[in-house]
């Protein structure tokens, strides 16, 4: 896997300009308004596969790739990444505990692992049984181009088929492309939570809030 740079700043990089395809840090990207002509498209894979594994039982080397591509997707950012060695899971709650089966949803352009997203069956805060996802992270040689949807569209199935009505994720108030693509997709907000404290955030917006989405499936 790559590690992205950004082109401003020379740190990791979350985000691809949309404007002119360069990688960009969370500290020098901005949300602004750009004439639809003005997009760039993104590199299109020749192909495209999805896996789901157990996240416990899966390969410790991908699982690996996957941690690096939150750490450089997350906020606050890895300064650094270390793609050697194998991923160890951590030593605490919920990893102990078998009955927190959680699932990995990877997804791979050309064969090379380029994203993922983990999610398990539970309950959500109104009693209904859903499927809760988090950790979505695409790399940013790929975002704009679709994956993401891929990744709902293949949760949405999961959930047809075993009779689950909702999906549900949250984010942080200052993550403005997962709004986007949440609401793309036929997500909306379910409530939000105010956060213990105030800090900065992407783009330069301050975080104070958790807001929860849900998709309301048929």
């Amino acid at each position: 896997m790559d590690i992205p740079i950004c082109a401003n700043c020379g740190k990791i990089a979350q985000y691809r300009c949309a404007i002119d395809g360069e990688y960009l840090c969370y500290r020098c990207a901005r949300v602004a308004v750009v004439g639809a002509h003005h997009i760039s498209k993104p590199e299109i894979p020749k192909k495209i596969e999805i896996e789901i594994v157990d996240k416990m039982r899966q390969d410790p080397g991908r699982r690996k790739i996957f941690e690096a591509l939150w750490d450089i997707l997350g906020y606050p950012p890895a300064e650094s990444v270390d793609l050697t060695g194998e991923w160890i899971p951590p030593d605490f709650y919920p990893y102990k505990h078998r009955e927190y089966n959680v699932k990995t949803l990877g997804i791979y352009a050309d064969g090379e692992p380029v994203g993922f997203l983990d999610f398990l069956f539970t309950m959500d805060p109104e009693e209904n049984l859903s499927i809760q996802y988090w950790k979505m992270s695409i790399h940013p040689k790929y975002q704009g181009g679709g994956l993401f949807r891929l990744m709902v569209e293949k949760l949405k199935q999961i959930a047809y088929e075993n009779n689950v009505k909702r999906l549900v994720v949250s984010h942080e108030n200052d993550n403005i492309p997962a709004f986007i693509a949440e609401y793309m997709l036929g997500g909306k907000i379910l409530y939000t939570r105010d956060l213990a404290y105030e800090e900065p955030g992407r783009f330069g917006i301050p975080r104070r809030n958790d807001i929860v989405f849900v998709y309301e499936l048929r």
